[in-house]
């Protein structure tokens, strides 16, 4: 018999999913400014493209939760959107 979740439970497994997709968000960036480097740059624009899929993730899990728990998210979603824009203004290698 299962049993169902309590809400605090829930919630904080959402957040600890929230936190491990910004971890792989950044990762992402960071291979897809290596591939770029090292003379891979479709690779590197896929990766690219699974970092803003991640944010995306990050944006409806965020709707979810309530205001002060999504709050301390905001300025790590903005920096991980910023990471991503400069990777679209980097020349290629």
């Amino acid at each position: 018999m299962s049993h169902p979740m309590r809400p605090n439970v829930a919630g904080k497994i959402a957040v600890q999913l929230i936190e491990a997709d910004v971890e792989a968000g950044f990762a992402l960036v960071d291979e897809a400014r290596a591939c770029r480097a090292s003379g891979q740059p479709q690779f590197g624009a896929r990766l690219r493209q699974d970092a803003e899929e991640i944010v995306a993730d990050i944006e409806r899990r965020l709707q979810r939760l309530g205001e002060s728990e999504s709050r301390p998210f905001h300025s790590l979603i903005t920096e991980l959107r910023n990471q991503i824009a400069a990777l679209e203004r980097e020349p290629e290698t």
